[in-house]
């Protein structure tokens, strides 16, 4: 009886430990849901021979020829997902600014970018996932008059690369690209094939992101599933200034927000602008981890501090609410 003890309470202690690790490093209250203007749609739409999900948000006054926002989740993540981790702010901002905001759902929670060491199934499979964005477009276009030169796209870690692919290999797809938890893979894990051209691009990553290395290395999931090695996050923005054209000094440095109680908490902003040529910006998040940053959802604590004082959502929409559309085609 008293060994039957001791075991019921070992295992007592360990699952009061694991319920402490796990409310202490993965859980993480509901942001509130903002009062909207609207409710968010399903919709469905056949990309070659695959059905693919989406969700989208169409405030209820909305202007003619209104632009689109995609907003892309992380690796493993949903369409859910990725509306918790951005606090419901992208809906929010387009009741504000007038716009449509788009969620595809990656295939099998995943997005084909452009890093060699990648083996998900949106990688093995080679899922066309530029053709998805494509055809969103042209679907909102047609459906709701969105106006194709302000289509817009934004992602979070596997989502960003996502993005990144298309700045590479379809510039004129997109008016702007904003990745966040991401970097551009290095040389040896590159496999995309880049084309001329370019678009505005903004990147906004942590220093203390323990998986996406701020300074460049290899990505893993906490030591699991290696995806290959990226370059840093000012190597990643310098890579896509130098393709707009710019010269190496031609950026500009300065601090974007700082935590008036706490100095060593601010966001630093590198920016490669001219009228000649497409915006390129880097923010990074000083102490800041794998996330979105913004005060409405804390991040689970395993992916590193969020810096609830600096706007982000914010951040990306002033970025691509600056870019002037190209001209329409006649």
């Amino acid at each position: 009886m008293k060994i039957i003890k001791i075991v019921l309470s070992l295992l007592l202690l360990i699952a009061v430990s694991l319920a402490g690790l796990y409310g202490y490093f993965l859980y993480t209250p509901k942001p509130a849901q903002p009062a909207l203007s609207a409710t968010l749609q399903q919709g469905q739409i056949q990309v070659g021979e695959r059905q693919r999900d989406f969700a989208f948000y169409m405030p209820a006054k909305l202007p003619a020829k209104a632009p689109l926002l995609f907003v892309l989740h992380g690796s493993l993540q949903t369409i859910d997902d990725i509306r918790r981790y951005s606090a419901y702010e992208f809906e929010r901002l387009a009741d504000q600014h007038g716009f449509i905001v788009v969620y595809p759902q990656g295939f099998e929670r995943n997005w084909n970018d452009c890093r060699r060491t990648a083996n998900y199934p949106a990688r093995a499979q080679n899922i066309d996932d530029i053709g998805l964005i494509a055809a969103l477009i042209q679907r909102f276009a047609n459906e709701h008059d969105a106006d194709t030169r302000r289509a817009f796209l934004t992602g979070y870690s596997n989502g960003g690369h996502l993005g990144l692919r298309i700045a590479l290999e379809q510039p004129q797809l997109l008016a702007g690209v904003a990745a966040f938890a991401a970097n551009l893979p290095s040389d040896d894990n590159l496999d995309c094939q880049p084309v001329a051209g370019s678009v505005p691009l903004l990147l906004m990553n942590g220093t203390r992101d323990p998986i996406n290395p701020y300074n460049g290395g290899v990505v893993t999931l906490f030591g699991m599933g290696n995806r290959g090695e990226v370059r840093s996050a000012y190597e990643s923005a310098s890579y896509f200034a130098r393709r707009a054209g710019y010269a190496q000094d031609a950026v500009r440095s300065s601090v974007a927000w700082q935590n008036p109680d706490d100095p060593a908490q601010r966001a630093t902003l590198d920016q490669w602008q001219s009228a000649e040529r497409a915006e390129v910006a880097l923010y990074s998040l000083i102490g800041g981890g794998h996330l979105l940053p913004q005060a409405g959802f804390r991040a689970p604590r395993l992916l590193g501090p969020t810096p609830s004082g600096f706007d982000g959502p914010q951040a990306i929409w002033d970025f691509f609410a600056r870019q002037r559309p190209a001209p329409a085609q006649p």
